[in-house]
Protein backbone atom coordinates (compact mmCIF):
# COMPACT_ATOMS: atom_id res chain seq x y z
CA UNK A 1 0.00 0.00 0.00
CA UNK A 2 1.36 3.42 -0.94
CA UNK A 3 1.19 6.03 1.75
CA UNK A 4 2.18 9.56 2.60
CA UNK A 5 4.16 10.00 5.77
CA UNK A 6 4.25 13.14 7.89
CA UNK A 7 6.73 13.88 10.67
CA UNK A 8 7.08 16.47 13.42
CA UNK A 9 9.82 16.57 16.03
CA UNK A 10 9.40 18.48 19.28
CA UNK A 11 11.95 19.51 21.90
CA UNK A 12 10.81 20.35 25.43
CA UNK A 13 11.53 23.89 26.67
CA UNK A 14 11.91 22.87 30.34
CA UNK A 15 8.50 24.25 31.32
CA UNK A 16 5.26 23.25 29.52
CA UNK A 17 6.14 24.26 25.96
CA UNK A 18 8.18 22.93 23.10
CA UNK A 19 9.81 23.90 19.84
CA UNK A 20 8.39 21.92 16.96
CA UNK A 21 10.26 21.21 13.74
CA UNK A 22 8.44 20.20 10.59
CA UNK A 23 10.55 19.98 7.44
CA UNK A 24 12.54 23.26 7.36
CA UNK A 25 10.07 25.10 9.60
CA UNK A 26 10.32 25.67 13.35
CA UNK A 27 7.65 27.07 15.67
CA UNK A 28 6.78 27.13 19.35
CA UNK A 29 3.86 25.40 21.05
CA UNK A 30 3.18 26.81 24.51
CA UNK A 31 0.40 28.19 26.71
CA UNK A 32 -0.48 31.62 28.00
CA UNK A 33 -1.70 30.24 31.35
CA UNK A 34 1.28 28.46 32.93
CA UNK A 35 3.80 28.65 30.10
CA UNK A 36 5.85 31.41 28.52
CA UNK A 37 3.26 32.35 25.83
CA UNK A 38 5.82 31.80 23.05
CA UNK A 39 3.28 30.24 20.70
CA UNK A 40 -0.22 28.84 20.31
CA UNK A 41 -1.32 26.03 22.61
CA UNK A 42 -1.99 22.53 21.20
CA UNK A 43 -5.75 23.14 20.94
CA UNK A 44 -5.19 26.34 18.98
CA UNK A 45 -2.75 24.43 16.74
CA UNK A 46 -5.43 21.78 16.14
CA UNK A 47 -7.98 24.43 15.16
CA UNK A 48 -5.36 26.04 12.91
CA UNK A 49 -4.63 22.65 11.34
CA UNK A 50 -8.33 22.12 10.60
CA UNK A 51 -8.54 25.60 9.07
CA UNK A 52 -5.33 25.09 7.12
CA UNK A 53 -6.57 21.75 5.80
CA UNK A 54 -9.78 23.36 4.59
CA UNK A 55 -7.93 26.34 3.09
CA UNK A 56 -5.49 24.13 1.14
CA UNK A 57 -8.37 22.15 -0.33
CA UNK A 58 -10.48 25.23 -1.09
CA UNK A 59 -7.47 26.79 -2.83
CA UNK A 60 -6.82 23.67 -4.90
CA UNK A 61 -10.47 23.37 -5.90
CA UNK A 62 -10.82 27.06 -6.75
CA UNK A 63 -7.84 26.72 -9.11
CA UNK A 64 -9.02 23.41 -10.57
CA UNK A 65 -12.56 24.70 -11.18
CA UNK A 66 -11.20 28.06 -12.44
CA UNK A 67 -13.44 30.04 -10.12
CA UNK A 68 -13.17 33.80 -9.82
CA UNK A 69 -12.62 34.43 -6.10
CA UNK A 70 -11.59 37.82 -4.73
CA UNK A 71 -11.07 36.81 -1.08
CA UNK A 72 -11.32 33.71 1.11
CA UNK A 73 -11.17 33.49 4.90
CA UNK A 74 -11.85 30.73 7.39
CA UNK A 75 -12.50 31.05 11.12
CA UNK A 76 -12.40 27.86 13.22
CA UNK A 77 -13.70 27.71 16.80
CA UNK A 78 -13.80 24.97 19.40
CA UNK A 79 -15.57 24.62 22.75
CA UNK A 80 -15.04 22.35 25.73
CA UNK A 81 -16.28 22.16 29.26
CA UNK A 82 -13.94 23.00 32.13
CA UNK A 83 -14.13 19.47 33.54
CA UNK A 84 -13.87 17.32 30.42
CA UNK A 85 -10.65 17.60 28.39
CA UNK A 86 -12.21 17.25 24.95
CA UNK A 87 -13.54 19.67 22.37
CA UNK A 88 -17.25 18.92 22.26
CA UNK A 89 -17.97 21.23 19.37
CA UNK A 90 -15.85 22.50 16.48
CA UNK A 91 -17.29 24.93 13.95
CA UNK A 92 -15.89 26.79 11.02
CA UNK A 93 -17.10 29.61 8.82
CA UNK A 94 -15.79 30.22 5.33
CA UNK A 95 -16.28 33.76 4.05
CA UNK A 96 -15.77 33.96 0.30
CA UNK A 97 -16.00 37.02 -1.93
CA UNK A 98 -17.06 35.88 -5.37
CA UNK A 99 -19.62 36.35 -8.09
CA UNK A 100 -19.72 32.60 -8.74
CA UNK A 101 -22.92 30.56 -8.51
CA UNK A 102 -23.82 29.37 -5.00
CA UNK A 103 -24.08 25.74 -6.18
CA UNK A 104 -20.44 25.79 -7.30
CA UNK A 105 -19.31 27.23 -3.97
CA UNK A 106 -21.25 24.65 -1.97
CA UNK A 107 -19.69 21.94 -4.18
CA UNK A 108 -16.26 23.27 -3.21
CA UNK A 109 -17.26 23.02 0.47
CA UNK A 110 -18.43 19.44 -0.01
CA UNK A 111 -15.24 18.36 -1.80
CA UNK A 112 -12.91 20.25 0.55
CA UNK A 113 -14.44 18.38 3.49
CA UNK A 114 -14.46 15.04 1.68
CA UNK A 115 -10.75 15.16 0.81
CA UNK A 116 -9.40 16.93 3.92
CA UNK A 117 -6.83 14.77 5.72
CA UNK A 118 -6.92 16.67 9.02
CA UNK A 119 -10.65 17.32 8.70
CA UNK A 120 -11.38 13.59 8.37
CA UNK A 121 -8.84 12.53 10.99
CA UNK A 122 -10.57 14.70 13.59
CA UNK A 123 -13.90 13.46 12.28
CA UNK A 124 -16.33 15.07 9.89
CA UNK A 125 -19.16 14.28 12.31
CA UNK A 126 -17.47 16.49 14.92
CA UNK A 127 -16.95 19.55 12.70
CA UNK A 128 -19.78 21.73 11.43
CA UNK A 129 -19.18 24.32 8.76
CA UNK A 130 -20.99 27.11 7.02
CA UNK A 131 -20.24 29.34 4.04
CA UNK A 132 -21.00 33.02 3.70
CA UNK A 133 -20.86 34.30 0.13
CA UNK A 134 -20.08 37.99 -0.18
CA UNK A 135 -20.87 39.45 -3.59
CA UNK A 136 -18.25 41.88 -4.92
Amino acid sequence: MERLEYKAELEWDGNVGSEARVREFAFFIDTNTDGNNRGPNPTEMLLSAIGGCLMVNWGRLIKKMRLDVKALNVEVRGWRGLEEPQLKEITYKITITTGEDEKKILRVKELAEKYGTVFNTVGAEKIKGEVEIVRP
